[in-house]
């Protein structure tokens, strides 16, 4: 019997190019499966920070707010968002929304060509789902789930599929190839915090303050965070979830470039989130004369969400200045909250509106184009216009958002599925919604009160 043939160096070359092709897939997917975990694992982070913000009496409510998040958001991401989000544009060179792949549609067909959809649907989810969970703290305390459960459905179903096809999608109206300058946000600044943060503005304000809340004849301190330790924990949860949000939105593990890019985004994350940390931390002590962990953790959450739009297009010393701007504009938010007398009970929209926010205008400003950035101080091409469309997409975000949450808020509030009864929240939701009626079981004597 005659020997087989060898190879050709033909057939060697192209065996050889579909087995680095396989091993290619198989790392990137690693690398996004994991970081789409540790994003996941964020809403432990949101669970635990706000369950700590909150009265004690209303624990189980809020516990119960970010569980439906996560379900509702799964449900409406497969069915509809996705599609609009990153299905096939609706119109070339500045696409509104995607027309393809609702319900899983076409993935198999896909596959066979060699893209991965479930891998990115699975990262995208957890990303769409984490914007959703913004806004449940905001409205903390004296909103009915009913119609708390409303509106994140309309906002992972439409509100935040739309903005992500304008800007991530590569096909949408902010970011296309036809455009001189496109707007950047590396994993999120105004995407995902910003648009959570406007909606939670919008949302707190429309339901309304709680009972008591900045009345004067009424002892303020009763609203002040009932867990301390159980809000650190949720901060240092984020942060830690935090490098799956920036270096995972590198989206690739493939090569050395991918190696050293994800690994200049952590530094920066890491960075800007200690500065933003240190920044309001010391500025609140300068003003009250205390030490507030509040302070220190929001200002860490706040130089978390400045630095991630701009993480991957910056050096470590910008990162540091990028943080500790955004825990300036956190306190700013915050001050001006309570100005106009919108009750925040965990400052969601100081922190993910308004320094989601700076971040997104930091994309303009710094970053030279060594490191992949278009900023104005470094005087790059088209920098103006860099900067131009990073204050339209912040501007546009705004209004998409805050107009859709003002749209369904109010109808929601006046047909009386929005805001709890006074009786109710005075007897706290616990107790008046929930089964057990307490978060904690005390032994006789020892029942918390709160």
């Amino acid at each position: 019997m005659a020997d087989a043939a060898p190879p050709t160096l033909a057939e060697l070359t192209a065996q050889v190019a579909q087995m680095k092709a396989d091993y290619d897939e198989a790392l990137d997917t690693c690398w996004i499966l994991v970081c789409a975990a540790l994003v996941f694992f964020m809403h432990a982070g949101f669970t635990m920070l706000e369950t700590g913000c909150v009265q004690l009496k209303n624990t189980q409510n809020i516990l119960c707010k970010n569980g439906l998040v996560v379900v509702i958001a799964t449900i409406c991401w497969y069915l509809v968002g996705y599609g609009l989000a990153y299905g096939e544009p609706n119109t070339e060179g500045g696409s509104f929304c995607g027309t393809s792949h609702f319900a899983g549609g076409g993935f198999l067909e896909e596959q066979a060509n060699g893209v991965n959809r479930w891998r990115d649907w699975f990262f995208q989810w957890a990303f769409c789902a984490t914007c959703g969970t913004i806004v449940s703290g905001a409205m903390a305390e004296r909103t009915a789930l009913t119609g708390f459960a409303v509106y994140v459905a309309a906002m992972t179903t439409f509100v935040y599929p739309i903005v992500v096809h304008w800007t991530w999608s590569g096909a949408g109206w902010l970011n296309n190839d036809t455009r001189t300058a496109s707007y950047k946000d590396f994993a999120g600044s105004g995407i995902v915090h910003m648009c959570g943060g406007i909606s939670a503005l919008v949302g707190a304000a429309v339901v309304g303050p709680r009972q008591g809340r900045f009345a004067a004849d009424v002892d303020q301190d009763k609203f002040v965070p009932h867990n301390v330790p159980i809000l650190v924990l949720g901060t240092f949860i984020l942060f830690f979830g935090w490098f799956g949000f920036n270096p995972g939105s590198s989206l690739a593990m493939k090569s050395q470039a991918d190696a050293f890019s994800a690994s200049m985004v952590a530094m920066n994350t890491t960075a800007g989130g200690a500065m933003g940390g240190l920044v309001t931390y010391m500025l609140d002590f300068v003003m009250t004369k205390k030490h507030s962990v509040g302070a220190l953790c929001n200002g860490i959450l706040a130089g978390l969400v400045g630095i991630t739009a701009a993480c991957g297009s910056v050096e470590p010393g910008e990162a540091f200045v990028i943080g500790g701007v955004g825990g300036l504009f956190y306190l700013a938010g915050s001050a001006l909250a309570r100005a106009i007398k919108v009750d925040d009970p965990i400052e969601a929209f100081a922190v993910h509106g308004c320094a989601g926010f700076w971040g997104v205008l930091a994309v303009g400003l710094f970053g030279s184009e060594e490191v992949g950035g278009n900023g104005i101080f470094h005087g790059g091409e088209n920098s103006g216009a860099q900067l131009g469309v990073q204050l339209l997409g912040a501007l546009m975000i705004t209004l998409w958002s805050g107009g859709f949450a003002a749209l369904f808020f109010v109808p929601l509030k006046a047909a009386g599925l929005l805001r709890v009864s006074e009786a109710m929240q005075a007897m706290g939701l616990d107790e008046a919604k929930h089964s057990p009626r307490r978060a904690y079981s005390m032994e006789e004597g020892q029942q918390l009160k709160g």
